[in-house]
């Protein structure tokens, strides 16, 4: 199945006889998202622990069938197995706003879940040592964001977060949200960090528009504002790599202008400055 970064994900059918039965295996590489994550055993367990509890609290997530965090029974892959869900990613939506605003739905809906003990909240980035992407036309805006971020931290409300949640991890059909997958980094974090990742994956494709948007649209759910320091410390994780792996992730389904991708993430951080 194509889109995917981390790991290879296939889409395997059983032939029982007298029905069939199509699953999803997911395979890491050993080690893929150690740099960043930690140890790839503890995530696949994480994740199949979080599946069954984001399952059983009735969000649209796969079920998990079995799990095989150290890959002994999957060709030395650390693996898990799960249901698949109905639907596909949509990265060309018909009705942007009904779009934008099922996905706000789903985030405010995701930070209501109750999980016993996730996982805590991983850093990002380094604030203390920033890096400004080679490709930046407008240095002075991240050199702005970074010396918000140099500031102490608020005290964000936490919660249950995706911590992935964007458009490439949302399935759709005939215009209505039908599933959420990639759970393998959920814990225990602030929901502004869960949106403001959002909205820098829909800067990256569609523009700072589209991330303003899905903004006004979460906090009319959620009632409440969303912090400007959350969101800067979500979108300066862009870096010139994601140029790379977007074109990947979005597998032909729609155009990708690269050229212009650090612009509107420029563009989305001089409007999150703005807000401060």
């Amino acid at each position: 199945m194509t889109g995917g970064i981390a790991s290879a994900v296939h889409r395997l059918t059983l032939d029982h006889g007298s029905y069939r039965e199509v699953l999803v295996l997911r395979q890491y590489e050993r080690g893929v998202l150690a740099l960043e994550e930690g140890d790839t055993a503890a995530l696949v367990r994480d994740e199949a622990a979080t599946l069954r509890a984001v399952h059983d609290a009735g969000l649209p997530a796969p079920e998990p069938i079995a799990a095989d965090a150290d890959g002994r029974e999957s060709d030395g892959h650390p693996a898990i197995l799960m249901t698949r869900l109905p639907g596909r990613p949509d990265v060309t939506p018909a009705d942007p706003e009904g779009w934008l605003r099922q996905i706000a739905a789903m985030a405010a809906r995701i930070h209501d879940v109750r999980v016993a003990a996730p996982p805590p909240f991983r850093c990002r980035i380094d604030a203390a040592a920033p890096v400004i992407p080679a490709s930046a036309t407008r240095p002075a805006v991240w050199e702005a964001a970074f010396a918000i971020l140099r500031q102490q931290a608020p005290e964000p409300a936490t919660c249950f977060i995706h911590r992935d949640f964007q458009h490439f991890n949302l399935l759709w059909r005939r215009g209505r949200l039908t599933g959420v997958v990639d759970w393998a980094t959920s814990c225990t974090g602030p929901a502004d960090f869960d949106t403001g990742h959002c909205r820098l994956n829909l800067a990256v494709l569609f523009g700072a528009d589209w991330a303003e948007r899905l903004r006004l649209a979460y906090q009319a759910e959620a009632g409440r504002a969303i912090d400007p320091w959350w969101d800067l410390y979500a979108v300066t994780a862009y870096s010139d790599e994601w140029r790379r792996f977007i074109p990947v992730q979005v597998a032909g389904r729609a155009p990708v202008d690269t050229a212009g991708m650090t612009s509107r993430v420029e563009d989305l951080l001089e409007a999150t400055l703005r807000r401060l």
